[in-house]
């Protein structure tokens, strides 16, 4: 995924002129944020998102600032995306007792971020089950996620069910 900052002239048909090289270069566009009330010299910053095949995505991201240069379009910013899995876990056992936060930081140390909790709270004593929906980079596999999630499960005696 690719996000291009730019700014456009406040006219008309700027915004087509900017979506016109994306396209012609194989882009598929996923979103477009129009800053208006950021406007600044009559330029208002535009955020286009967007994916590129990766096997020509250098050579078509090239063709596309060439493009937008020779269209006086000015180019802030733009930012490639790693693209990141979901996946939901169950943690069965004494997950509270043994430091909850802990293993949500253990994880985000890895670049594995817990984006949603669900429990029922139970005694501290007693064995809870908590759903985890958690997010990882496309470059881990899962068999390396399954492998982090079950050192930490193995450590605090918790029982791990993956999909």
């Amino acid at each position: 995924m690719i996000n291009l900052e730019v700014k456009l002239p406040d006219t008309p048909g700027s915004l087509i002129e900017l979506i016109k090289p994306i396209s012609k270069n194989g882009g598929n566009i996923y979103g477009i944020l129009h800053f208006h009330d950021r406007k600044i010299n009559n330029l208002i910053p535009v955020n286009v998102t967007f994916e590129l095949n990766e096997e020509i995505q250098e050579v078509s991201m090239q063709k596309i600032k060439n493009e937008l240069k020779e269209k006086n379009i000015q180019i802030e910013n733009i930012d490639y995306e790693i693209e990141k899995k979901i996946i939901t876990i169950i943690l069965t056992g004494h997950v509270f007792d043994t430091d909850v936060m802990d293993t949500i930081k253990r994880l985000a140390s890895k670049n594995i971020n817990v984006l949603e909790l669900q429990a029922k709270f139970t005694e501290l004593e007693e064995v809870s089950n908590v759903k985890l929906k958690i997010e990882f980079p496309e470059d881990m596999n899962k068999k390396e996620l399954n492998n982090e999630l079950r050192k930490i499960c193995e450590e605090k005696k918790l029982f791990l069910i993956t999909s």
